[in-house]
This record gives structure tokens, C-alpha cells and sequence, in this order.
């Protein structure tokens, strides 16, 4: 496995991610407008997680399959699912993006969110999404959620002080995947400066998820380095204090040509 899991994550990983509902509603719409479900009726969404994204896309029409790693995750999806009336239209298996159980061109788009960050051969799960797809793949990005930048850097400075250097998992950023799609012969076309908010933020909730270790940049860290960070974290700000992160909803559409 090339991938990390959100098993341990799971119970904090819809608080953590939160967004704007009526940017995410205008980016979906957006969606919808642009590859209407009667053209584009079958989705696959990597990394499905709790259904965050899939469950919105299949109320909108789409008829959305989805993998992940986690059984935990899906296990929640499940549970929402069951709760929904009527239920969309949403199928999902334990599936790696690196080796995807599909055959060619199984789906007409693939949405995905936030994923490549967490996939070591994520060269290898671009490739796996390109063969599975027919249309377009969407990359989504939905914000920084309840995180506050300043104060995650701080915790990765203050780990590499205590002699604990954490690792990036996968990709390091959104260009670096554009750029490969590029190589690949594709286009990309990005979709910014729309769906737009500012989140204002408590740093005493954002340590909270920190110290909770509620992102996966704080899961390998270990104990007494984790615990000590933690410790000169508190020390160092008021907590108190809010903040005001400037976010956005934004798209890039990855096509190889006008259909």
C-alpha cells in the first residue's frame, strides 16, 4: 500500500474540513452546468472518504462510484448514506488509486479532492484516473477547513526542533500535478477568484484539532516529540485570539480535448 489511510481520522474528519456551503453549492452547480448528468451520468470520486462530495454530486444527478482505503471512512459513508431520502445514487468499494479495479474509460468524470497529497506513486494514481476516464477529470479544492496556516507551520518547525522532520506523503503541491497532466498531453483549465469567504477561526479550535491530531501531517509524530510541540504551542500564542483565513472553492478541469 502507497497510500496513507484516514482510518485514524475519521472522527474528527468532517469538522475538520469544513467549508462555505453556498461557494460549495455554486462550485456543484457550476459543475452540474458544465457537464450536465444526462452527458456525464457516471462520476468516480478517489478517496471518497465520508461522502462529503459524493453524496451532493449524487443528489445533482450523477451516478457516482467511489473507492478509498479506509474501511473506517466508509463505514461513516454508509451510515450517512442510510440516512439520506432517498438515497442518491452512490456505490463504493476499498479500492488504491494506484491500482484502480475498473476497466478503461469505465467513467464518463472523475472528481477528486484533495488526494494526490496523500499518495506516494501519485504519478502512477494520475495515470490509473486518466485510463478509468473518459470525459473530464475535475480537481477540487475545498478550502483550509477549521486549519489556521501560521499556526500548522509553526507545529512542523517546532517538530524539526525536537528532532522529529515531518515528511510530505505524496505530491507537495496542486502545480506539480498540472504540470504532469501537461506532460501527459492534457489541458488544464483552472476555475479561482469565485467561490470565495473568509473563515474566521479560534486558535484555541484549531490547536484543539492539532492536538487531537486530527490531520495527517500530525499522525506519525511521535508522542513525546507531538506532546512537547504541543506544550511550547501553547505557550507561544493566545488562544484566545480569532482569525480571519481568506479561502476559496476552485477547480481545475483537466480535458484532452472539446467534446
Amino acid at each position: 500500500m502507497t497510500s496513507l489511510s484516514f482510518d485514524g481520522l475519521v472522527e474528527l474528519y468532517d469538522e475538520t474540513r469544513t467549508f462555505d456551503g453556498d461557494c460549495f453549492n455554486a462550485a456543484l452547480d457550476y459543475l452540474v452546468k458544465r457537464f450536465p448528468p444526462a452527458d456525464y451520468p457516471s462520476v468516480y470520486e478517489p478517496g471518497i472518504g465520508t461522502g462529503r462530495i459524493a453524496i451532493p454530486l449524487g443528489q445533482r444527478g450523477y451516478r457516482v462510484t467511489g473507492g478509498d482505503i479506509s474501511e473506517n471512512m466508509l463505514a461513516v459513508l454508509e451510515n450517512r448514506l442510510a440516512g439520506c431520502e432517498p438515497r442518491p445514487d452512490i456505490t463504493y468499494l476499498a479500492a488504491d488509486t494506484t491500482d484502480l479495479p475498473f476497466p478503461d474509460s469505465a467513467f464518463d468524470m472523475t472528481v477528486v479532492v484533495h488526494h494526490f497529497y496523500f499518495i506516494r506513486e501519485w504519478k502512477q494514481a494520475v495515470r490509473e484516473i486518466l485510463r478509468v476516464t473518459d470525459g473530464p477529470v475535475v480537481l477540487m479544492h475545498t478550502g483550509t477547513g477549521q486549519e489556521i496556516p501560521f499556526l500548522n507551520d509553526r507545529y512542523r518547525q517546532l517538530c524539526e526542533t525536537f528532532g522529529y522532520a515531518i515528511g510530505v506523503i505524496g505530491v507537495g503541491a496542486t502545480a506539480e500535478v498540472v504540470d504532469y497532466l501537461t506532460c501527459l498531453g492534457r489541458r488544464a483549465e483552472r476555475i479561482d477568484e469565485r467561490w470565495k469567504w473568509t473563515a474566521r477561526i479560534r486558535l484555541e479550535t484549531a490547536l484543539s484539532h492539532i492536538r487531537d491530531r486530527g490531520y495527517s501531517f500530525t499522525e506519525a509524530t511521535p508522542e513525546a516529540v507531538h506532546s512537547a510541540v504541543m506544550t511550547e504551542l501553547e505557550r507561544e500564542f493566545d488562544l484566545s485570539t480569532t482569525v480571519e483565513v481568506p479561502n476559496q472553492i476552485y477547480l481545475v478541469i483537466v480535458s484532452r480535448e472539446q467534446r
